[in-house]
């Protein structure tokens, strides 16, 4: 079973405290330590949904097997400084627009990892979308929302919809 793990934060959030306070209309430094964590859950929910880095990071991606062809995941790449296959260091090229495809020379390899770095995104739709969600959280800081007697729980779709066109889909 494939595995990713987070090795460390390089990049910085692309949205501010003071950027989702002038959104959710906030005046006070009050809750400025809660909106900083609304911020970052905001944006981890999105990089999840999506499939990519939002906030640049050096990862590792752990296969148990592989045919020698295989995409990882969280692109953009920015950097790949590793790849072994049973504790050893093996050739490798790389394909795709983001440099996220490894090509082991079609050599079926087991226990592959792979240590990279994560470019991250940063535009206006992305950084619109954690807005939307860093409001939601900020306004129903429950596990449930109650409109009209009916309770529900759910990711504002308008999010979902502009996030769809970063989603990868082979994930």
């Amino acid at each position: 079973m494939p595995q990713v793990k987070i090795i460390s934060t390089t990049g910085s959030e692309i949205v501010t405290v003071s950027d989702a306070k002038n959104y959710i209309r906030v005046d006070t430094s009050d809750d400025d330590a809660l909106l900083t964590n609304m911020i970052e859950q905001a944006r981890i929910w999105c990089e999840n949904y999506i499939g990519k880095d939002i906030v640049a990071k050096t990862r590792q991606y752990y296969l148990e097997k592989t045919n020698g062809r295989f995409e990882i995941p969280f692109a953009p790449i920015s950097a790949i400084s590793g790849v072994t296959a049973e504790g050893s260091s093996v050739d490798y090229n790389t394909y795709g627009l983001h440099d996220n495809v490894i090509d082991l020379n079609d050599a079926i390899a087991k226990d592959v990892i792979v240590s990279y770095t994560t470019a991250g995104l940063d535009d206006a739709l992305l950084q619109q979308a954690i807005l939307q969600l860093v409001s939601t959280y900020y306004d129903n800081r429950a596990d449930f929302i109650v409109m009209q007697g009916v309770s529900f729980v759910e990711v504002p779709a308008n999010v979902k919809h502009i996030l769809a066109p970063y989603k990868n889909l082979f994930i």
